[in-house]
C-alpha cells in the first residue's frame, strides 16, 4: 500500500547530512573519508572543543575543579566518539533504510500494516519533539546565565592560549562556545533518534511478519511461496539486526559508560537535563526490547497459523523453521551488554549504588 514506510527518519537525516554527518548520496558501500566539508564543521568546533576542555582538565591543580571539568568532558567525549562512528558505519545505516523503503519484501500489504506503521511514526515523533524541547531547552540557561556573573564566566572551563577573563578577550571565548553547544547538541540529539527509529522500525517489520505467519492458511494456493517467503523475511530482518548492531553498538555503549550529571544554573536547567540524560538510556533500550519481544512473538504466531491442516512437507517446514526461531534475535551494545529493559533497570541500579556509596564516603 502506498505509505512511506521510513517517513520520521528522512527528516532526521536530512539534518545529518546538512551537518555532514550522513552521506550525501543515496547508494554507498564504503565511509567517505575524504569528506573535506565534515572535517572543516566538526574538527574546529566538537573535536577542538573536546581538546580545549581535556587540556583544562590535564592542567588544573585543584581536585574539585578538575572533577568540574571531567563532568562535561566525558559527555563531549562520547560525542566525538559517536561523530566517528557515524562517519564509519552511516552508509550501512543508509543501505537498511534503502532495502525498507524500496525492496518488495517489506512492503505494507494490508491495511492493518499502515495503521501500525502510522501509529508508531506518530508516537515516534512525539518522544523526539520531547527530547529535542528537553534537550534544546538546557542551552539558554547554560549560555545567557553566565552572562549576568560579576566577574563573567565561561559556561564551561576550557582552557584557551590567551587570559578569556580579560574583558575584551573574553568574548572570543563565550562566542566560540555559545557557537559550539548549540551545534553539538542538535548532532547529539539527530544521532540518537537516527539510533531509535532503526531499532523501532525492526521491531516494526518483526511484528509484520508474526501477523503474516499467524494468517496462513492450509488452503491457500500459494502456501509454500508465500511460507517461504516470510523465512525468507526473517533470515533478512537478522542480517539487518546484526547491520543495526553494529550501526548503534558503539555509540550506545558510550552513553552507558557516561551517563553524568552537570551543575546547571537553576532547578528547571537541572531537571530538563535529568530528564535528557534519562531518556538517552532509556529510549534505546525501549526499542531495543521492543526487537527482542516482537521476535519472541514469531514462534507463537507460526504456531497461531493454519498448521495442522498443511501436508506433511509444509508441516516439516513448519517445525524446522520454528526450531529455528528459537535463536533470539537481539542487539548488543559493545558486544557485551544486550540492549532492552533490564539493561536500563541495572543502569539506573549501579548509578544508584554508586551516588549512595559517595553520600556514605561524605558522612
Amino acid at each position: 500500500m502506498d505509505y512511506d514506510r521510513i517517513r520520521p527518519v528522512r527528516f532526521l537525516t536530512g539534518v545529518l547530512k546538512w551537518w555532514r554527518l550522513w552521506p550525501r548520496k543515496e547508494s554507498v558501500s564504503t565511509p567517505d573519508w575524504t569528506n573535506w566539508q565534515a572535517y572543516a564543521l566538526h574538527v574546529p568546533f566538537t573535536f577542538l572543543f573536546v581538546l580545549l576542555l581535556w587540556l583544562e582538565a590535564i592542567k588544573s591543580r585543584d581536585i574539585q575543579h578538575t572533577a568540574d571539568v571531567l563532568l562535561i568532558c566525558l559527555t563531549t567525549t562520547a560525542l566525538g566518539g559517536k561523530v566517528i562512528n557515524i562517519w564509519k558505519y552511516a552508509h550501512v545505516a543508509q543501505g537498511i533504510l534503502s532495502e525498507w523503503s524500496t525492496w518488495d519484501l517489506f512492503e505494507l500489504r494490508s491495511k492493518q500494516e499502515v495503521d501500525m506503521w502510522r501509529f508508531e511514526h506518530r508516537r515516534f515523533n512525539r518522544v523526539f519533539m520531547f527530547y529535542c524541547l528537553c534537550s534544546a531547552g538546557v542551552i539558554p540557561f547554560i549560555v545567557i546565565q553566565p552572562l549576568f556573573d560579576i566577574p563573567n564566566r565561561l559556561p564551561f572551563w576550557m582552557w584557551t592560549p590567551f587570559d578569556w577573563q580579560q574583558p575584551v578577550l573574553f568574548w572570543y571565548a563565550f562566542i566560540y562556545q555559545a557557537t559550539t553547544i548549540p551545534i553539538a547538541c542538535a548532532c547529539n540529539v539527530t544521532m540518537d533518534a537516527v539510533n531509535w527509529y532503526l531499532m523501532l522500525h525492526l521491531s516494526l517489520c518483526l511484528r509484520m511478519l508474526g501477523q503474516r505467519l499467524s494468517k496462513l492458511q492450509h488452503d491457500d494456493k500459494d502456501l509454500r511461496e508465500k511460507f517461504l517467503e516470510l523465512i525468507h523475511l526473517h533470515q533478512r530482518l537478522k542480517q539487518q539486526a546484526l547491520s543495526i548492531e553494529i550501526f548503534i553498538s558503539k555509540s550506545t555503549f558510550t552513553q552507558i559508560l557516561s551517563p553524568v550529571l552537570q551543575d546547571l544554573p537553576g532547578f528547571a536547567a537541572m531537571m530538563q537535563y535529568l530528564v535528557a540524560m534519562i531518556m538517552q538510556v532509556m529510549l534505546p533500550t525501549i526499542y531495543g526490547n521492543a526487537v527482542i519481544d516482537s521476535a519472541n512473538m514469531l514462534t507463537d504466531s507460526m504456531y497461531n497459523s493454519d498448521w495442522p491442516d498443511m501436508n506433511c512437507r509444509m508441516r516439516r517446514l513448519v517445525l524446522m523453521f520454528m526450531v529455528y526461531l528459537n535463536r533470539p534475535v537481539t542487539l548488543k551494545a559493545g558486544g557485551f551488554f544486550h540492549i532492552g529493559l533490564p539493561l536500563f533497570t541495572k543502569t539506573m541500579n549501579q548509578a544508584y549504588s554508586l551516588l549512595a556509596l559517595l553520600l556514605n564516603m561524605n558522612q
